[in-house]
């Protein structure tokens, strides 16, 4: 069992830890709900959390408009506040601010949980302090400690995806792994490529609002990591093939499922030389690699050939796992030459 601790778990705990020395400090009652605004407020980035308090504002105005609006109308009661709680989610969701639907809840929450047959204006600034100092807290850490080095983070996503497809690749077609443990890899790998796609999509939508050393550099990197997640799916679409047309193809033919594993093998070695030369590990002369990637023409064309002489069964069987080798072929063609021209440098 794997026990890491990652910047994330470390920045929410310090989070907590300087709520609570705030509130304390200030002797604020209730210390509680600025500690679970703080776990709540938490953000992966820091643009993120700048977005994410523009959220908050309005969802805290939501919920202290509620609030006032329930208390003074139907009252304090259990049932009250659960009414003021259920039309508060309901605005929330009208105005698009679903992330901070548990800001409103905490708000009202506090508010008409108060005792007392009304509410008072220091009460209210009592209460309201609470989340600001848990929003803050959070906004602080994840400003100050550990900011995030966000090419390097992506990169290691990306490289476990393309290792997790270059070892199904290998293990399918040889048929080495049982079919419990070869479910397990595939579940693995679509949680990455969905993570991979979420960092960088965050990435795109906030790099203009980033504060980046190096744009250029960290712009054409970005590049390459939506081209690499490009093959990275595009392999995941051949092993999802493979897994359902190999078999068939093997009793077919022979020779067509020599020149699929035979193509496999090609793809692996070229895709590997790939990331080796981005990484700074090997220098590969380019008449190397265009030498390699004409040895995977010739062979898909050996492979169409076959075809063009075969029943039409067998074309069902074999299209769908050529089509993805040759879809696979082009975006690693354009990912070579993306990396031909930019080494990693982080």
């Amino acid at each position: 069992m794997n026990f890491n601790i990652g910047p994330r778990m470390m920045k929410t705990g310090l989070a907590v830890a300087l709520s609570i020395l705030v509130t304390e400090t200030w002797g604020l009652e209730l210390g509680m709900v600025a500690v679970l605004t703080a776990v709540v407020a938490m953000q992966p980035s820091i643009m993120r959390s700048l977005t994410y308090i523009k959220e908050v504002v309005f969802s805290t105005l939501i919920g202290i408009t509620f609030a006032l609006v329930g208390a003074y109308t139907i009252g304090l009661q259990p049932v009250a506040i659960g009414i003021t709680v259920i039309l508060a989610i309901a605005m929330n969701i009208k105005l698009g601010l679903v992330k901070t639907i548990n800001i409103t809840i905490i708000t009202i929450a506090i508010i008409m949980m108060s005792g007392e047959h009304s509410i008072s204006f220091i009460y209210l600034v009592d209460r309201l302090s609470l989340i600001f100092v848990g929003i803050s807290s959070a906004f602080l850490i994840n400003a100050l400690i550990f900011p995030p080095n966000h090419r390097r983070i992506l990169y290691k996503m990306t490289t476990s995806a393309l290792d997790k497809t270059s070892f199904l690749l290998r293990v399918i077609p040889n048929k080495t792994m049982k079919i419990k443990e070869l479910k397990t890899k595939e579940d693995e790998l679509e949680k990455e490529i969905k993570e991979a796609s979420d960092y960088l999509k965050l990435i795109v939508d906030e790099k203009n609002r980033m504060f980046i050393r190096r744009r250029f550099d960290f712009m054409r990197d970005i590049v390459i990591f939506k081209q690499m997640l490009k093959v990275i799916k595009q392999e995941y679409d051949l092993i999802g093939n493979l897994e359902e047309k190999l078999e068939k193809i093997e009793e077919f033919s022979e020779n067509q499922s020599f020149l699929i594993k035979k193509l496999l093998a090609k793809i692996l070695e070229y895709h590997e030389n790939i990331i080796l030369t981005y990484e700074g590990k090997v220098t590969i002369q380019k008449e190397m690699q265009k030498d390699s990637f004409s040895a995977m023409n010739l062979t898909i064309n050996d492979l169409i050939n076959e075809l063009q002489q075969s029943e039409i069964e067998k074309w069902i069987e074999i299209f769908p796992v050529a089509s993805s080798i040759v879809k696979l072929m082009v975006e690693l063609e354009k990912l070579d030459k993306l990396i031909s021209r930019h080494e990693k440098k982080f």
